[in-house]
Order: structure tokens, then sequence, then C-alpha cells
């Protein structure tokens, strides 16, 4: 298949993935956050009610974590407290299908913000959960912001990438000038929120995750077939084209059923 079709995701694994991430992720979170992933659930679970070809835009409101000192592994007592949200969209179509086996393709803008705050430093929960956007005074008090998105069909960069600031129009980063692209592996929100909780609450996040319960079994079993079927994939772009292994998985586009052998 081709990609310019979207990149296409069991919907029962997209709802099973953020089941399990909330659950798992509960006590790492802020105190609202559980029902923000509880949303993004129904939202991806009612694309399966419409009409195939049907467009939708999924939207994950910020998800905060919890204010922490942890990001240095072994330490809960040193550095400067910090909290992270998450937001996001992903334009997304219903692409046939009934339950389980409804589909649903990402088709457009896929992007997660994610940005670092000292904790106390702004009214929590940060600007854009207030409704507007980021002011110049709230960009101050930030920390760090980086996005991971999925590419267009015909994007430049790697598909699966990640952009530093990029949302103002002065250095370090400015929108007129969009690189690096930075790779990355990691595909859907509810990934992203892991990566995030990884680094945030390092050892406690690790130990959470190898618990030998319902939920970190579904997720580490959904997550590791993704990750093998995007590195399948990779290795064998990278001989393809003739040129620098790095050219040539920059110049990649996945088929648009990549992930979907690793969804049964």
């Amino acid at each position: 298949m081709s990609n310019s079709v979207g990149l296409q995701f069991l919907r029962k694994e997209l709802v099973d993935e953020t089941a399990a991430l909330m659950d798992m992720a509960k006590h790492f979170l802020a105190p609202d956050a559980v029902q923000v992933l509880a949303d993004l659930k129904g939202n991806i679970e009612r694309i399966a009610e419409t009409r195939a070809g049907g467009g939708h835009a999924i939207r994950l409101r910020p998800v905060c974590t919890r204010p922490t000192r942890e990001y240095e592994p072994g330490s809960r007592s040193g550095g400067q407290e910090i909290y992270a949200s998450v937001m996001g969209i992903w334009e997304a179509r219903h692409i046939g299908g009934r339950r389980p086996k409804a589909k649903v393709a990402f088709t457009g803008k896929a992007s997660a913000i994610v940005q670092l705050w000292p904790a106390g430093a702004i009214p929590h929960p940060p600007p854009e959960r207030r409704g507007h956007r980021c002011s110049d005074q709230d960009r101050l008090s930030r920390l760090a912001m980086w996005r991971i998105e999925l590419g267009a069909h015909d994007s430049p960069g790697c598909y699966f990438h990640i952009q530093v600031l990029g949302d103002r129009e002065g250095p370090p980063f400015p929108k007129s000038i969009p690189v690096p692209r930075l790779p990355s592996p990691f595909v859907t929100p509810m990934a992203t929120v892991e990566f995030v909780l990884g680094e945030l609450f390092q050892d406690r996040w690790e130990r959470r995750a190898r618990e030998n319960r319902h939920h970190q079994h579904s997720w580490r079993a959904i997550q590791r077939k993704r990750w093998s079927s995007l590195l399948k994939w990779q290795t064998g772009a990278l001989d393809q084209g003739g040129s620098s292994p790095w050219m040539n998985l920059k110049a990649a586009k996945p088929p648009a059923d990549l992930f979907l052998a690793s969804s049964n």
C-alpha cells in the first residue's frame, strides 16, 4: 500500500493502548490528566461509529505530569522541580471495517507538543489549557519545547521526526528554519506520553513498566510489536536508493499498513 492514504492502525489497538497508559500512568500525572486520556480514548472509539471515509480531528488536551525532580536517575531531591505538558492533534479518518477490525488512518497533521515548565512558575495547567497560545511572558517561563510528528507524503525530512521549538520568530530554532528534523521512533500520542514519563520519572517509571499486571502486559505487547515493525522497515530502507544509509532512511516513506500486521 502507498503511505499516501495514511498510516493505518486497528482502532482497537489504539483504544487498548490508551486504556493501558491510563492505568499505568495515573500516579505520575496531574489529577485531571487521566480524564483527559479517557476523553482521548472516547474520541478514538467514536471514529468507528461513523461512515467510512469520514474525517476527524483527534485532539489531546494538555496532559500534565506531577511536579518532579526525578529526571536524574536515583535522585528525588536534587535539581529544579519541573513538570511536563503533552498536547496534540492527529487528523484521521475511518477507513472501513466493523469492530474489532475497524481501521483508523492518520491522514493529515499529526503532531504532539511536549513542554517542560518549572513547578509553580506559571498557573497550572499551562497556558494552552486555559484556552490561548503561549504569550512571550509564558515562553520566558517555559524551560523546553519539542514536537514529535509524523511527516506528510512529500515531507523533506525523516517521516517519523522530532523538531525543537519552532513556534516563534527569533532564535534559537526560529519558525523560518524548520531544522533539525531529528529521527523519532515514537508513533502515537500514547507513546509520546510514555517517552516523557520515562524522562521525568527515570527509576520509578522503569519499575512501573516492569510490573506484572494486565495493563503492563498489554502495553508491552502493543509497543513491542510496533517497534519490531518499525525497525524491520527501517532496516529494509537502508539499502534502497543507492545513497548513504541515512539519506535512504531520510527519504523512505512507510507503507500505510506498516503497523497492521503487528496489531493482530
